[in-house]
């Protein structure tokens, strides 16, 4: 049986962004995605699973095909 493995998101952010660069969340990003920072944080390390329509805002803020997300 095949599974599909999704890059955790924390992958495609850093690949989203241009080489040498690391994401650092401020508090304006925050209220863009409308996601606290203790979710976003547990999202990131995996610790939680994201809801659809906050994959969809993190997706268009680093401007990733939602796809990639789901």
């Amino acid at each position: 049986m095949q599974t599909n493995v999704l890059k955790p998101i924390r992958e495609l952010i850093n690949e989203a962004l241009p080489a040498n660069m690391q994401f650092k969340p401020t508090k304006d990003f925050y209220q863009q995605v409308g996601i606290n920072k203790h979710r976003f944080s547990k999202i990131m390390r995996g610790e939680i699973q994201p809801q659809r329509n906050e994959l969809y805002t993190i997706a268009a803020h680093f401007q990733i095909p939602a796809h990639k997300l789901l």
